[in-house]
């Protein structure tokens, strides 16, 4: 069950891309201690290195989000490795962050099942294309039988596309994914900046879990866009401090997310994962043939539609291959996170302990 009625849910995700923007004061910032600015400079190249992969590879495909959540990963592993060395004592005045940080991470362990049940329902999807691929490879032409599962299993597969793309229309309930959205858009408007006297605290700890917060909510938020079907929500907007050293690197790079999405949204995508989309308009140029042929009772009898014929299931068999092989590592991403958010919050609590001993 998702939970409910927090007042600062930062690893919360959903099927929006937030918008960032620049919080400038004219305060000067204090000095960072030397962990901080290591994690904060990683950061900085961590994002630069997405956006030109982003480039190479295409923004929202399996390869540039599985990079994506490697930096989620890097992130949530930096923010575990400072725990054991905070240098401030954890007085009642610290108990509003201890409580939010074990608050948001259990709802990120709630929003990793699911992600993996997003990732399982594409897995679903890919078992039924190549049951439609295995039956139009099928050599003997004869077997009419063949033909009829091949379309079954192509309807199938746009019945699947179709539901998620309506199942947030009236009279169906909201999916997970939708309900991701709404927390992250509730988490959104009410993320705050640290305070400058916060944010140098101990180590650097409270600025780095900040760094979590927001690269968690937009790069965890573009795998829920990725799983979804044409996201409803609008941008939310939050507001990144600039104290902090990636803040212009974020920016650059979701304003070449948010370029590269609504160029997809207005072509007419319905998936914006661009292997998912790619294997979508095949499925449905398969189908349209298949049944068109099915229904005239001519199943594929001449050289020139048999031609047609092993084009579109070859060129669907390459597409749907590039889908299937990173739903895998997709998955292991999402399982790790859960792994690294559970082994972060018994480290704070060993220390927790520790503390009241003392």
């Amino acid at each position: 069950m998702m939970q409910q009625g927090s007042s600062s849910s930062f690893w919360s995700l959903g099927a929006v891309i937030p918008h960032f923007s620049l919080n400038r004061s004219g305060s000067g910032s204090p000095k960072r201690h030397p962990v901080l600015q290591e994690f904060e400079t990683k950061l900085v190249e961590k994002f630069d290195a997405l956006k030109e992969a982003g480039e190479e590879l295409g923004f929202l495909s399996i390869d540039w989000l599985l990079q994506a959540l490697s930096v989620v990963l890097s992130t949530h592993s930096s923010v575990e490795a400072l725990i054991p060395n905070l240098t401030f004592p954890l007085s009642n005045r610290d108990d509003k962050w201890v409580d939010e940080y074990l608050d948001d991470s259990a709802k990120l362990l709630d929003v990793c099942n699911v992600l993996k049940e997003g990732i399982s329902e594409l897995e679903q999807y890919q078992m039924l294309v190549q049951v439609a691929i295995r039956n139009l490879q099928v050599k003997e032409c004869g077997k009419d039988a063949n033909f009829y599962r091949a379309r079954n299993a192509l309807h199938d597969c746009l019945a699947a596309i179709k539901m998620k793309d309506t199942e947030y229309k009236q009279g169906h309930a909201r999916s997970k994914l939708e309900s991701c959205s709404s927390m992250l858009r509730t988490m959104g408007e009410k993320l705050v900046n640290p305070k400058v006297m916060e944010a140098v605290k101990g180590n650097g700890f409270l600025n780095a879990i900040y760094g979590a917060k927001v690269t968690t909510i937009f790069l965890c938020g573009l795998v829920v866009i990725a799983l979804a079907c044409k996201p409803k929500r609008p941008l939310v907007n939050l507001h990144v401090s600039n104290q902090c050293l990636w803040a212009s690197s974020l920016l650059s790079l979701q304003q070449r997310v948010k370029e590269e999405t609504d160029k997809r949204k207005n072509k007419g995508s319905i998936a914006l994962l661009r292997e998912l989309d790619n294997v979508d308009v095949l499925v449905r140029r398969l189908y349209e043939v298949v049944d068109k042929k099915v229904n005239e009772r001519s199943l594929f009898t001449n050289t020139q539609d048999s031609e047609q014929l092993s084009f579109l299931v070859e060129e669907l068999a390459c597409t749907s291959q590039n889908l299937g092989r990173g739903l895998a590592p997709l998955e292991e991403c999402v399982n790790e996170l859960f792994r690294l958010l559970i082994a972060s919050r018994i480290a704070l609590l060993d220390l927790l302990s520790s503390a009241k001993e003392k």
